[in-house]
């Protein structure tokens, strides 16, 4: 009797373009399993013929040993019509019906590619662009769905007999790898200086040489990455340093740092087994550390000398060409080719123009591999034991997030804007947000193109067609400007107050269920009262958001120039401090020791006669509830930092004095006071939640903790600490941000939460 039944299964999830068709035809050719396997849209679709307890077994094996960087997320399985098959075929890609498309994130060159790129005789060795079906990049060339080499940019550079063989093999680990390419027939490194004649520096050994050189006297290189333009330079020339800032107008912000491996990032930073994992992983982000205040190397100069804070931005090379390049010297910085507030440099010709117009860039290393989209680095920091995204970007962009909800597929598919500063939107298709790669702040015409050119990109790439807005609730925002032109045109939008949408992107990540307290701190958000809120504490019921009690509205000098100005924040405290009143909801943290031991300094500054006249009057004022600000205030109170020179410069001055308390008590006053306020905060945020607990007659214990404050890891880990202690379950942001760039996931879900209570 034959027993036998045809199966068609879809799986969802990282199922493109790391080698999971060949993987899947590989085990069925192991298990003598008949059927067939294609990527149809941006899953993959497999058809077994076979008894079921075989098929089930198969299915099994395939989810337990799937190849590395793979990812499902999702399964459906249904019997079909009977069909006989004489093998298993891969079978070439369709375009597939409207289903929830996934396309993997770049990959960093996996341990066999970087084994077989220094193996002496292998035909890769020394290729820059070595690849295989693990490895390489994906997002930023692909130009449609489904991932095979004729939509991406390696269309570009056809197969020779030698690669194709091994594309065609079904035993070779490059079997149908899209980027498969070798020495004759890939992209090469190309060069260009300003030196005469030195253009036609060809092979790859003389320009590694060259750029090598350049690096070693001080000079600075561009170099074309996966994602865009780098600029590079050494971490030890002052010099070379001077130069990037120049270039990019970043006088103090702290450089990422790429080291060549492993251990040479351990002889420099502390790096536990988490760390070590992301530092290897196939994203490859940029892992803030913290480095050994007393490492000296050979050069007899402290790398911290240019990092400006304890922790050091640090990183692996994603490709090989890098890993050429740090053989030579290292480690090297690694930053994004633009100035400040601008996009990343992505297009040779872009490249080449503003190579020709500086004498700060002194030669370019290129390739003919075109980007398609621009991907900055990812930047990621390990908390509470466990990774957390401080920059989404890539390596994760555009892999989705699933929210569990099972009327999802009823839902319309919704756009979320995201916010004015360190912008990435969302798209919806079911229970997947599709979040965009990290674009900064769109303050510029530049980024808001940008921005622009890739909410279109995205929409036809994942083929959605957004019918709901989901947007800031700020009315300046240049997001939520483009979402009211929206609205003229007839899409339905849905403002989120900036803060619940802080508090809904952890409960959506996290799949939380039931009331949530919310503790939302940052620098700023638009308020439902008009005023600028940040210091928040709110209960979240789905789609429904009550502000419990915040931080006393002070009023706060010089509206958004306070962002930058440490020293306003500070004596916007002092007089609101000389008159301290509040209302019943309002949380009237002491710091009067604080304000004492900064007072005298602050009130002799120049322009603060004036500034205390004009809060006095009330002029130029703006009431706000912003922990952010707070954290300014103290730092310049305290005389650690009176001036952000990049964002969050003065609160992450204030978190390292704090530091050096733990380490070293009672050594300096300022550090002690700043620790102390620490651990004000901390408490203060316990009471809070223990009194919204006792007034409520659900017996809230979960908690949200969010927002870019929390970033601070002294704060953060404190307050987990003390919550756990107490009975509560504290969550907070993993896979997205808790900063603004982690704002559109909470935004999505806010407008998906109140759609279904209109069902």
């Amino acid at each position: 009797m034959n027993n036998k039944q045809t199966e068609k299964i879809k799986l969802w999830g990282i199922v493109q373009g790391v080698g999971f068709r060949p993987f899947v035809a590989k085990m069925a050719q192991k298990l003598s399993m008949v059927g067939e396997v294609l990527n149809i849209g941006g899953l993959v679709e497999i058809t077994l013929t076979d008894e079921e307890s075989r098929i089930d077994a198969f299915l099994n094996s395939l989810i337990a040993n799937k190849p590395g960087p793979s990812e499902i997320v999702h399964v459906k399985r249904e019997v079909i019509d009977y069909k006989e098959f004489d093998a298993f075929h891969i079978v070439s890609s369709g375009h597939g019906a409207d289903e929830a498309a996934m396309i993997p994130a770049d990959l960093a060159i996996c341990p066999s590619c970087l084994e077989e790129l220094y193996q002496e005789g292998n035909p890769r060795e020394k290729h820059p662009f070595i690849s295989c079906m693990i490895c390489g990049p994906r997002y930023t060339i692909i130009d449609k769905i489904p991932y095979d080499r004729d939509n991406t940019t390696m269309i570009d550079f056809p197969m020779c007999e030698f690669c194709e063989s091994e594309y065609t093999d079904i035993v070779n680990r490059r079997y149908h790898a899209q980027t498969i390419s070798c020495h004759h027939c890939g992209p090469q490194l190309c060069w260009n200086s300003k030196v005469s004649g030195d253009t036609s520096l060809m092979d790859d050994k003389q320009i590694l040489d060259k750029a090598s050189e350049i690096l070693r006297g001080g000079g600075v290189i561009a170099f074309k990455s996966v994602g865009g333009y780098n600029l590079v330079a050494d971490p030890f020339n002052e010099e070379a340093v001077a130069k990037l800032r120049e270039f990019k107008h970043r006088p103090s912000k702290p450089f990422a740092v790429m080291f060549r491996s492993l251990d040479e990032i351990s002889s420099y930073c502390n790096v536990n087994e988490i760390e070590s994992k992301l530092l290897t992983s196939s994203a490859r982000p940029i892992i803030l550390l913290e480095h050994k205040l007393n490492q000296i190397d050979t050069k007899d100069k402290y790398i911290g000398d240019l990092i400006t804070s304890r922790f050091i931005g640090s990183f692996l090379p994603s490709f090989a060409a890098q890993y050429m390049l740090l053989d030579r010297i290292s480690p090297l910085i690694f930053t994004s080719a633009n100035t400040s507030d601008m996009p990343m440099i992505k297009d040779d010709d872009e490249m080449l123009e503003a190579f020709e117009k500086t004498d700060l860039i002194d030669g370019l290393i290129y390739n003919k591999r075109r980007i398609l989209t621009r991907v900055d680095d990812s930047v990621v920091r390990v908390i509470d034991q466990q990774p957390q995204m401080i920059r989404r970007s890539k390596g994760y962009a555009p892999v989705p997030l699933f929210v569990d909800n099972e009327k999802a597929d009823t839902l319309p598919q919704i756009l979320a804007t995201g916010s004015q500063l360190k912008n990435s939107f969302a798209l919806t298709k079911g229970p997947f947000v599709y979040m965009s790669q990290y674009f900064g702040d769109m303050d510029t015409i530049e980024n808001q193109n940008l921005y622009l050119e890739n909410i279109e990109r995205m929409k036809s790439l994942f083929r959605i067609q957004p019918t709901v807005i989901a947007c800031d609730m700020h009315p300046l925002y240049f997001t939520s400007q483009f979402a009211a032109k929206c609205k003229d045109e007839g899409y339905r939008v849905i403002p989120v107050q900036h803060h619940h949408a802080h508090v809904c992107s952890v409960i959506a990540e996290n799949n939380l269920k039931g009331p949530v307290i919310g503790v939302s701190f940052d620098g700023t958000g638009y308020g439902t009262d008009g005023n600028i809120w940040g210091g928040e504490f709110m209960v979240c019921r789905g789609a429904d958001m009550e502000r419990v009690s915040h931080l006393k509205y002070v009023n706060m000098i010089g509206g958004d120039t306070s962002m930058k100005d440490a020293a306003k924040s500070a004596l916007s405290y002092i007089a609101s401090y000389a008159k301290s009143t509040s209302s019943a909801n309002e949380i009237d943290l002491d710091i009067s020791d604080i304000i004492k031991f900064g007072r005298e300094r602050l009130l002799a500054m120049p322009s603060a006669t004036l500034t205390m006249k004009a809060i006095e009057a009330g002029i130029n004022v703006i009431k706000s509830s912003s922990m952010g600000r707070l954290f300014d205030a103290v730092s310049s109170l305290l005389g650690i930092c009176d001036y952000n020179q990049h964002e969050g410069k003065c609160a992450m001055m204030l978190e390292d004095a704090a530091a050096f308390a733990k380490a070293h008590p009672g050594e300096d006053p300022a550090s002690d006071l700043a620790l102390a306020f620490h651990d004000r905060i901390i408490d203060m945020i316990l009471n809070q939640c223990e009194k919204i607990r006792e007034s409520s007659n659900e017996d809230i214990n979960q908690v949200a903790l969010t927002g870019g404050t929390f970033q601070n890891k002294i704060l953060m880990e404190g307050v987990l600490t003390k919550l756990r202690k107490r009975g509560f379950k504290p969550y907070y942001n993993i896979s997205v941000s808790p900063n603004d760039g982690g704002i559109a996931l909470g935004q999505a879900y806010a407008a998906m939460q109140q759609i279904l209570t209109e069902y």
